[in-house]
């Protein structure tokens, strides 16, 4: 068995592989599935890429270099100019180069499922209550502070009505863009019972908010 065979359909076999799950995920149709398989077999590419340099270097080095001259072949530069064309074009954000990116998912994307209440199981904030955040290729909805208090009152109302007759909030504010944090006092509906004070993380995963984390204490 000989190695360079091996390594050259090695790099082949990973390639497509790589090449498939690139263009699920282009397209918004990548998942947990595909998103982990590409990331493996990227790294996967670049081992048998270095077998294969290494294995071809005296190849590679004829088609870089004038073997009678020594100097510099064509091929090299065009290669290069091309490679740097391209990175500089990424780096500087030009507007082809911008579009690219996201452009597969805004044609092919999958669609969450929405509406006034927002996605499906997320309580979603009243009419009029989203602002609009950072512009990458698509608009990205941002709670507002209406929105935000909104969702943790209905989440810790949910948490609650069974221990409490009573809930006051004191604080609901967002920790990040996923995370929500709630602070009040609640009366508990047991008789001759004194109030107490809760705390509840709120955490948004898959689309659906969740508590994450809960603390109560006597007041």
């Amino acid at each position: 068995m000989k190695s360079k065979n091996l390594v050259s359909l090695s790099v082949a076999a990973v390639f497509t592989v790589l090449a498939i799950t690139g263009l699920l995920i282009y397209f918004g149709q990548g998942s947990h599935v595909v998103e982990h398989t590409h990331a493996w077999f990227g790294v996967l590419f670049v081992a048998a890429a270095v077998f294969h340099i290494v294995n071809n270097w005296s190849s590679i080095k004829g088609y870089s270099t004038d073997k009678k001259t020594g100097g510099i072949r064509r091929e090299l530069i065009v290669a290069s100019v091309v490679a740097l064309l391209f990175l500089g074009g990424i780096a500087a954000d030009l507007p082809g180069f911008k579009a690219l990116p996201n452009g597969g998912k805004a044609l092919f994307g999958k669609k969450r499922p929405g509406g006034p209440g927002g996605p499906e199981g997320r309580p979603g904030p009243p009419n009029g209550e989203r602002g609009e955040g950072n512009r990458n290729g698509a608009e990205q909805a941002v709670l507002t502070s209406a929105a935000i208090d909104s969702i943790a009152r209905q989440m810790v109302a949910q948490q609650l009505a069974a221990n409490a007759q009573t809930i006051q909030f004191d604080t609901t504010a967002a920790l990040g863009h996923d995370v929500i944090l709630a602070q009040g006092t609640a009366t508990s509906t047991k008789p001759g019972s004194a109030k107490f004070r809760f705390t509840q993380v709120l955490t948004l995963a898959d689309h659906v908010w969740k508590v994450a984390a809960k603390q109560t204490a006597p007041l």
